[in-house]
């Protein structure tokens, strides 16, 4: 394996493959959750919003979640805020990475968090103000329908740009290019991905992309070529944006990971571990039918009943 060509698997399933259930999740269920996604070797988990619970009840325990899971070894721990309420609350429940979503789609961004993206950018200022006097903390963005909008349709990779460069210039050194709603295509992701790099060398890009439309995969390996190398997922192949008609779930983590280990490219991820997680997910939501093609097909196995050796290990 070449240096550098080990990937981070994000997992957001804790936020992005709740968010969107009219089931509410136990409390403890979710930490359990969280703690399974944390035994396979994920050392990134987004454990869910600090967003008005009215707008989205999913999370009105997110307080409770951040207390009971805060102190786990070795996980970096994140939540989203689309304000700086969000932003404090976070804070002082013991979320050191905090990640601040906005639409670049001025319509999507009013559904979603009932302001302009214009009024977003100011609040991410006034966030950074704060929160750049607390070394240990980090401010990401996620720009949302970046790869499409279902109000405003394809956006020219020129707007996206500037909208990078808005953030990048209040000092964020990390952004994940979002596909909201699953609209991408690999020659898409490449563009995109490709002159985000190449104009902002300073910004570590992440992406985070839908299976919407059966694109995820495929979407996922052409920004691996072109040099991405983290990448949101979500545990059974849950998710969806409750303000964008259409968004269905994402990308299942135990279908990237099984792809990237088949590469032989390192994730850190145990996948027998990790389809643990997926199946207690399955128990807690027995109603809920999940994507995730792993989980149903199971790890290739032989006659014999042993299983095959990764890619990279055959001779």
């Amino acid at each position: 394996m070449k240096p550098g060509s080990g990937v981070t698997i994000v997992e957001v399933g804790p936020r992005d493959g709740l968010q969107n259930l009219t089931t509410q999740v136990k409390t403890e269920d979710k930490v359990r959750l969280i703690e399974w996604l944390a035994a396979s070797g994920l050392r990134e988990i987004q454990i869910g919003a600090f967003v008005n619970p009215g707008a989205i009840p999913q999370f009105r325990d997110i307080k409770e979640v951040a207390a009971c899971v805060r102190d786990l070894p070795g996980v970096t721990l994140t939540a989203l805020v689309p304000n700086l309420r969000g932003a404090q609350t976070a804070f002082e429940s013991g979320i050191r990475k905090l990640i601040f979503f906005f639409s670049i789609s001025r319509s999507h961004n009013l559904i979603n968090v009932q302001q302009t993206t214009a009024a977003s950018l100011e609040t991410l200022a006034s966030i950074m103000k704060i929160f750049s006097t607390h070394p240990d903390t980090t401010i990401c963005a996620a720009l949302a329908t970046v790869f499409g909008c279902p109000f405003e349709g394809f956006f020219p990779t020129d707007a996206i740009l500037r909208y990078v460069e808005a953030v990048a210039d209040m000092g964020i050194t990390e952004v994940t290019l979002c596909d909201t709603v699953g609209f991408g295509n690999p020659g898409q992701v490449e563009e995109i991905t490709r002159a985000c790099m190449e104009k902002f060398p300073e910004v570590t890009f992440g992406v985070h992309l839908h299976n919407t439309r059966g694109l995820g995969l495929a979407n996922a390996l052409k920004a691996y070529e072109t040099g991405i190398r983290i990448f949101d997922a979500a545990v059974g192949g849950l998710g969806g944006c409750p303000f964008a008609p259409g968004a269905s779930g994402n990308i299942a983590t135990e279908d990237i990971v099984f792809m990237f280990n088949q590469m032989g490219v390192e994730t850190g991820v145990h996948l027998e571990k990790l389809l643990d997680a997926t199946q207690y997910l399955q128990d807690i939501l027995p109603d809920m039918p999940l994507t995730s093609a792993l989980f149903h097909a199971g790890l290739p196995k032989r006659i014999d009943g042993n299983g095959f050796p990764r890619l990279k290990e055959r001779p």
